[in-house]
């Protein structure tokens, strides 16, 4: 995702630089100006920022929430300890909404949302394949559309697998690749079942941490024995959309963008 984004940017001619996470982000990163910062360092990545005439920021790309064990805070982030542990207290939405409102109020910066460099990420409505939901994979559509509604309100999760009206699993911290694996490992179901579902959460900044998807998740969905993927047109991000819906085809499963306004209930 972050060198498609800055593949865009470079197209358009923007000037790009790169901040990698080191053990997170993609070496791929290597062929746009860059640098590369310990996850925890905040006050060194907004001086590369600033010294690289940055104004526009786009954050894209995993990353785990901060433990004791992956993060590794700087004089900056010491220095806003009060603020940071108020952050951590939050869930997911109110930790990311937050360093949104640090980057722009404190130092300047606008946010701006992959897709408003990158078009062709957006995860467009309708079948991105030949292959079809049948009645019973609408049925669990629908019902784990309720179940990550429910769930985005409290901050938990965007996504769940459901097969024959019974939930599989969740998503968690873990993310969706963890959740799938987890499906997988289940003892084995009748043919291919069950559907996958993202969504992002009911009122969540969606300039970052929009639900994604990619060939990684159709291959997995299919390890787990699923009938297909469902998520939010305009509402995720899919890397490679021809190449998602030729992969799932191939593998027997149907990916489909469900109406926009579907993570907030507004279908």
């Amino acid at each position: 995702m972050p060198s498609i984004v800055a593949e865009a940017a470079v197209a358009e001619g923007r000037p790009v630089f790169v901040i990698g996470i080191k053990g997170w982000s993609d070496t791929a990163i290597t062929e746009f100006p860059h640098a590369w910062v310990r996850y925890g360092a905040l006050g060194k990545t907004i001086e590369l920022l600033k010294q690289a005439g940055c104004r526009d920021l786009v954050m894209i790309g995993p990353l785990d929430r901060p433990t004791l064990f992956n993060f590794r805070p700087d004089m900056t982030v010491l220095r806003s300890l009060v603020r940071v542990l108020g952050l951590l207290r939050r869930g997911d939405d109110g930790l990311l909404s937050g360093t949104v409102r640090y980057f722009e109020e404190t130092h300047g910066f606008h946010i701006r949302p992959a897709e408003e460099v990158a078009a062709e990420l957006v995860a467009p409505a309708g079948s991105l394949t030949a292959t079809k939901p049948s009645l019973a994979d609408e049925t669990d559509i629908q019902l784990a559309v309720e179940i990550v509604r429910e769930r985005g309100a409290k901050d938990l999760g965007q996504g769940a697998v459901i097969a024959g009206g019974q939930i599989l699993d969740v998503e968690d911290n873990m993310g969706t690749d963890e959740m799938l694996s987890r499906v997988a490992r289940l003892p084995a179901r009748h043919g291919k079942s069950g559907v996958l579902v993202k969504l992002p959460k009911p009122g969540q900044e969606r300039r970052i941490d929009l639900p994604t998807l990619g060939l990684t998740t159709v291959e997995n969905a299919a390890a787990a024995g699923l009938a297909g993927i469902a998520y939010e047109a305009s509402g995720a991000l899919i890397a490679n959309i021809a190449g998602v819906g030729r992969r799932a085809d191939e593998l027997g499963l149907f990916v489909l963008g469900l109406p926009a306004g579907t993570g907030d209930g507004d279908t």
